[in-house]
């Protein structure tokens, strides 16, 4: 009779530190919207700056090979991304899947680090305008058979 372990160990090449997932709560005017962070660094804050349409993101690593998978829901900002890291433009991976955009980065620099995401849209700077939309969209609605008898 042959034996083997019941349990498996899964080694993913050139990653030596496990992930941490944080879930980040950002305030942007009446809305609370979750940014989730994956790394294997220590992910230290997350603010937001609707104006900028800016997502910054600070770090600490005490190693290389570092990776962090961001998820950005697209009500909060969406559009084209520009994706800085220490002043200078990267090009990550980014996947779209419906109101979630996640954004993949890899960086091999230890210590201190800051990545800026920046969209082109922040959609609920048109919270304001809907509900006058709203009430005019009924008030055609209710209006058009009335203006149809004549």
């Amino acid at each position: 009779m042959i034996s083997s372990p019941a349990f498996a160990q899964i080694h993913i090449k050139g990653l030596h530190h496990p992930g941490i997932r944080w879930a980040w709560p950002i305030k942007a005017d009446q809305y609370t919207f979750t940014v989730n962070t994956t790394s294997n660094y220590d992910m230290e804050n997350v603010t937001f700056d609707k104006d900028a349409k800016t997502l910054t993101f600070l770090g600490n690593s005490s190693h290389a090979g570092n990776i962090a998978e961001i998820e950005i829901p697209s009500n909060l900002i969406g559009g084209n991304y520009t994706v800085f890291q220490e002043g200078q433009e990267i090009h990550p991976i980014v996947l779209r899947n419906g109101n979630l955009t996640t954004v993949i980065l890899k960086f091999n620099d230890s210590g201190d680090v800051k990545t800026d995401i920046s969209g082109t849209t922040y959609l609920p700077e048109f919270s304001g305008i809907v509900p006058l939309v709203m009430a005019a969209s009924f008030g055609l609605l209710f209006l058009a058979p009335r203006l149809r008898r004549f």
